[in-house]
């Protein structure tokens, strides 16, 4: 007898352990009553809700629970009672079974089978934020810019830092123009005058996080369109010629008084003046775009 022994203890592990594997294939070929789940990323409660989906494949007795990181259950019941097969959303406000707010981090849906007395964790969790990112610096490169596409000061560069990624949001003269493509913690935005006039404007920007939260816009930063300005809108001459200073960029200037014109390709240069004393209207045109001011010719004094 002793001799079988250790061949009736290998036995009865070997039928333990078919046994045991039987029972965990059964469990894997069993249809889960959950097809599918649909949860957000990331939301704010202070701004919307969170919308939890997810398709029962038979009929079901329910409770839809949201779990911490620790798997504390803060919230019981979102969803709670006998639902069919088909597809049920529910929505989460964010709160705890108080009423308050739950602190940002992650957390997971948990559906409650109460006739089978077991839960089923969903596999994605969310993350709740309600905490705005904030805009830590915001400097602006080419204050007096002038977008005529000749590739020289053609735009304002926002360049800031953000204290987390998130997408700048830019406004113009209070207006919300647009916010960027990509979120990142430090980057450019890029204004380029589109449908303004020429003259001064301010900017501002703002950052938005993932979950819709939006730090408050930085102070204004003026900027000016400029395409080609004289500094003064009147010029007194005496006869001969005449200095005049402009403000541009574009590196061909033409210049117009009195029936006289030409070319130039620096911003200071000087033009005749007419002898004829008078008042006439001196033009100075770059890149499609015209400055204009008064020269009052006056006599030589003798």
């Amino acid at each position: 007898m002793r001799k079988h022994a250790p061949t009736v203890v290998v036995a009865a592990l070997l039928v333990a352990t078919a046994t045991a594997f039987a029972v965990t294939e059964h469990l894997k070929l069993e249809d889960s009553p959950v097809i599918s789940t649909h949860i957000p990323t990331f939301f704010s409660p202070k701004l919307v809700e969170a919308r939890i989906g997810f398709r029962l494949r038979r009929e079901e007795k329910i409770r839809l629970d949201v779990a911490d990181s620790s798997g504390t259950i803060v919230r019981h019941g979102i969803g709670r009672g006998i639902f069919g097969q088909a597809f049920h959303q529910f929505a989460w406000d964010g709160r705890d079974d108080s009423g308050r707010i739950v602190p940002d981090g992650a957390y997971s849906v948990e559906l409650r089978l109460e006739d089978e007395g077991r839960t089923i964790p969903f596999p994605q969790s969310l993350r709740v934020d309600s905490t705005p990112p904030t805009v830590e610096e915001v400097v602006a490169r080419h204050s007096v810019f002038s977008p005529d596409g000749d590739g020289r000061a053609d735009r304002v560069d926002l360049r800031y830092r953000f204290s987390e990624p998130a997408y700048a949001v830019l406004y113009v003269d209070g207006k919300r123009q647009g916010t960027s493509h990509s979120k990142k913690a430090s980057g450019t935005r890029q204004w380029y005058g589109e449908g303004a006039a020429p003259g001064e404007h301010t900017l501002a920007l703002a950052a938005q996080d993932l979950a819709g939260n939006i730090a408050g816009s930085t102070r204004g930063i003026p900027v000016t369109i400029r395409f080609v300005a004289l500094p003064k809108s009147r010029y007194v001459a005496r006869g001969g010629s005449m200095r005049v200073r402009v403000s541009t960029d574009a590196r061909t200037l033409r210049w117009r008084l009195a029936g006289r014109g030409g070319t130039v390709h620096k911003p200071v240069f000087r033009i005749p003046v007419p002898r004829q004393p008078g008042r006439y209207k001196l033009t100075v045109k770059a890149a499609g775009h015209a400055a204009r001011a008064t020269v009052v010719v006056r006599r030589r004094p003798r």
